[in-house]
């Protein structure tokens, strides 16, 4: 961020801007938060200038009163931002800039729209080339830290259930809006992969990590499949108040062999203890329980 700062200012300034705060401002605001989105934010931002500008331009030399005017380009901006979406979210640059051609002098209020755009033109490019040739985003670094927290915490929530079912302890109903959240993280770890593989396509220094990404994208995958299982298996030990040692040793196998998984290790004989203890018959509520792992299980095998 601070390169590409720095970069887009003294290149605007050698261009002939006094002051290019824009250009400044563009690596700074591109580069925060979605890792693998500098480039999309940059284009998007562009977008959203030009945007802006015109509809700042327009309604600078329409009479009408100072407060009426803020309000009509603040509604339409609005509208705008949310036509012309960034990483599904509304592009604020739309009545960001348009507020800032309001601000400006009618008299100046068109050279200062045209200075607005080549300095974010030179801000966004900046960035572009930061994000994508110096610093770029590491898709397969931030997508294996990512699986390493979803493994740690699934494993610990297949081990609480684990647990309650040998002991009793209740454990798992004082967890469940913990397992709840983790499990909705997973989904949006899914959502993620779509992200990090554009990213490899914008940055030509990261593309040799394609087969690593896809592999931490089929474990993802597997995480999120897992813990689906986990949660409606944590509800019903919670809502059953069962005690069974058999499924609990099950659960404890099919915890060992999701780490394993995870983890690119082989996890075949977990998953046959796990299927031979699932063999025996249930009756009753434990019945309930036995379908959920039976389930978990095949969804295990179904994606190793």
């Amino acid at each position: 961020m601070t390169l590409g700062g720095t970069v887009a200012w003294w290149l605007a300034v050698e261009l002939g801007a006094k002051r290019p705060i824009f250009a400044a401002l563009v690596p700074l605001v591109a580069m925060t938060g979605d890792p693998f989105a500098a480039v999309s934010v940059s284009l998007g931002r562009i977008v959203g200038v030009f945007a802006g500008v015109g509809l700042g331009i327009a309604f600078a030399h329409v009479a009408m009163g100072s407060t009426l005017r803020v309000g009509i380009v603040l509604f339409l901006g609005t509208l705008a931002s949310v036509a012309l979406k960034v990483g599904g979210r509304p592009n604020i640059e739309v009545p960001v800039a348009a507020l800032f051609m309001l601000s400006t002098a009618i008299s100046a209020v068109d050279q200062f729209g045209l200075q607005r755009i080549w300095e974010t033109g030179i801000g966004a490019g900046i960035a572009v080339l930061v994000s994508a040739l110096v610093f770029p985003p590491h898709p397969a670094r931030v997508l294996a830290r990512q699986l390493d927290g979803l493994r740690r915490s699934l494993v610990e929530d297949l081990l609480t259930v684990a647990d309650d079912l040998a002991t009793g302890s209740g454990n798992t109903t004082a967890r469940m809006d913990e397992v709840r959240a983790n499990s909705l993280e997973a989904v949006r770890e899914v959502f993620a992969l779509d992200a990090a593989r554009r990213a490899l396509r914008w940055s030509p220094l990261r593309r040799s990590d394609t087969a690593r990404v896809d592999e931490l994208g089929v474990r993802i995958n597997l995480a999120a499949r897992v813990y689906r299982h986990a949660r409606a298996l944590a509800r019903d030990v919670s809502d059953i108040g069962l005690h069974d040692e058999t499924l609990a040793t099950a659960t404890r196998d099919l915890a060992d062999a999701t780490d394993r998984l995870l983890t690119g290790a082989e996890a075949r004989e977990p998953l046959a203890r796990a299927e031979a203890e699932l063999a025996q018959p249930a009756h009753g509520e434990a019945a309930v329980v036995a379908v959920q792992l039976r389930q978990l299980l095949a969804d295990i095998r179904a994606m190793r």
